[in-house]
């Protein structure tokens, strides 16, 4: 095994290969982004402005409805709604007028495995950009979210756990999901 400063280089032996083995890269030897501080907890949710960014995938509206209409009932005034697309992040300056607009923004539901990477990828530029962000996932993709977010730059990422994905639930069982999820998210924003 061969290693360098960037990365780490394992040569295996390839009958392929007259010159007797070829370069992998693992990518567990490059370094992460730059790393992210938390935005401070906001106290209250009084007077905060506060967006849900629903993933748009299959129910995921039943979640961020139950998840607006609890925060509306835990006090915040101002909550917005907004997309945060599964398969790919969001814009740079769509990540800033979030930031600027908003104190904070919950992020739901990060269910599977390709919509939890840029969920979580936004929760963190989020933070980056002025904007206490909660990511809301699932039991089984907890140590996906664990492992990754401190790779993103931010190992204290806020983060809510609900056990089922939304795909293995009724809209009523989703409802009593997210809304069970909200006294967590609250907690999450605000201390």
């Amino acid at each position: 095994m061969t290693t360098t400063a960037a990365t780490e280089t394992t040569e295996l032996a390839s009958s392929d290969d007259a010159e007797g083995g070829c370069p992998v890269v693992l990518p567990v030897g490059r370094q992460g982004r730059q790393e992210v501080s938390p935005v401070a907890p906001l106290g209250s949710l009084g007077s905060a402005s506060l967006t849900v960014l629903d993933i748009s995938k299959v129910r995921s509206d039943v979640f961020a409805d139950a998840i607006e209409a609890g925060l509306r009932a835990a006090g915040c005034s101002t909550v917005d709604r907004g997309v945060a697309p599964p398969s790919q992040r969001l814009a740079d300056d769509e990540l800033a007028a979030i930031g600027s607009a908003h104190d904070g923004a919950v992020l739901a539901l990060a269910d599977c495995g390709t919509c939890t990477s840029w969920t979580m990828f936004d929760a963190i530029e989020l933070h980056r950009n002025g904007c206490r962000a909660v990511l809301v996932t699932t039991t089984a993709l907890r140590p996906t979210v664990d492992a990754l977010a401190p790779r993103l730059g931010m190992a204290d990422l806020p983060v809510v756990e609900v056990a089922l994905p939304n795909r293995e639930q009724t809209a009523d069982e989703i409802h009593r999901t997210a809304s069970a999820a909200v006294p967590a998210i609250v907690a999450a924003l605000t201390a």
